[in-house]
């Protein structure tokens, strides 16, 4: 089977690929945007097929499907953090609209060209929902889009383009609306990820333990990336007459809990002193989505609890910290 992941050097895409590594017989091409790979594929046992391309060129992606004539295609790649989209909401728009266009026309230009058929997962994000109210949690996907912030809204209008092409053209199209995911080779911008790597400096003696967070009460529904890419994989497996899912726990954690659970791993305390150049004015108080429709049509369920992460999350920054990165 052929399976072609965009994205598939950046922190989801480095465990997918891992993941189908470990299935076999499979196939793996992945699309990167520099000439060599981010660091996230060292160092893993995955050796995709990868090809140099930019999503906002539909040209060169409709190339390589052309090329590979992928079976399933996982589309990652795009722009992912909230903050930035609020400095440059045109290029996260850019990115995560007209990039995923590129990969919704080529598996449509594919199928009418050649009669292939391709199953395709367009990522959305549980942001589409925006604030809900507390009466509506947990989230489930025929909850109305309400999204509140540049990159929200970016997601929501692929998720409905999306679903357009599904109805539309007949694509065998799929969305996931993944909640909060978290795990080794995060970027440091994501706040477990952050916590991590400023956990491995205490232990290594690098710096003070004080900590400068943004909002604590901020609840949040976190699931290993690990976790995420087999709920991804799932959904491709089993097909579904659902053409959206929520990809998440059902629990709902706050920042200074996070913290807390650090404090248990490491064994250090620490001095928590709140900066409010963080705490964002488009923030959603609490997202705690329902996996229920996933477990229903797929039989996914999480492996990892929340601690087993963070402390991997902790160790891979340890690791990496050692290493003189």
């Amino acid at each position: 089977m052929r399976v072609f992941v965009t994205g598939i050097d950046g922190f989801v895409g480095s465990h997918m690929a891992e993941l189908l590594h470990s299935i076999g017989g499979v196939d793996v091409y992945g699309t990167i945007v520099t000439p060599e790979p981010g660091p996230n594929l060292k160092g893993i046992n995955a050796k995709p097929r990868l090809r140099q391309a930019d999503i906002l060129s539909a040209s060169r992606i409709e190339e390589l499907f052309t090329d590979i004539r992928p079976e399933r295609v996982i589309h990652l790649a795009g722009q992912a953090f909230v903050p930035t989209s609020v400095i440059d909401p045109v290029g996260t728009i850019q990115t995560n609209i007209a990039g995923s266009m590129s990969v919704l026309e080529a598996a449509r230009k594919l199928r009418e060209r050649e009669g292939l058929e391709v199953q395709v997962l367009i990522i959305s994000s549980s942001e589409v929902y925006g604030k809900v109210a507390p009466e509506l949690l947990p989230i489930r996907e025929d909850l109305a889009l309400n999204p509140g912030n540049p990159y929200a809204a970016s997601k929501a209008s692929i998720d409905l383009i999306s679903q357009a092409y599904r109805k539309t053209y007949g694509l065998h199209v799929t969305v996931a609306r993944p909640f909060n995911h978290v795990g080794p080779r995060q970027a440091p911008s994501f706040v477990c990820s952050e916590f991590g790597r400023r956990f491995a400096e205490f232990a290594a003696g690098v710096s003070p333990p004080v900590l400068h967070p943004g909002n604590l009460e901020a609840r949040r529904d976190f699931t290993d990336v690990r976790d995420v890419v087999r709920a991804y994989w799932s959904m491709l497996e089993h097909p579904s007459d659902y053409s959206v899912f929520n990809v998440c726990s059902g629990t709902a954690v706050s920042i200074r809990e996070i913290i807390s659970l650090y404090e248990e791993i490491t064994g250090i305390t620490v001095d928590v002193a709140v900066e409010q150049a963080k705490v964002r004015p488009y923030d959603v108080p609490v997202l705690l989505g329902s996996a229920e429709r996933l477990h229903e049509e797929t039989g996914w369920t999480r492996t990892f609890t929340l601690r087993e992460t963070l402390k991997d999350v902790f160790t891979h920054w340890q690791q990496t910290l050692a290493a003189g990165a």
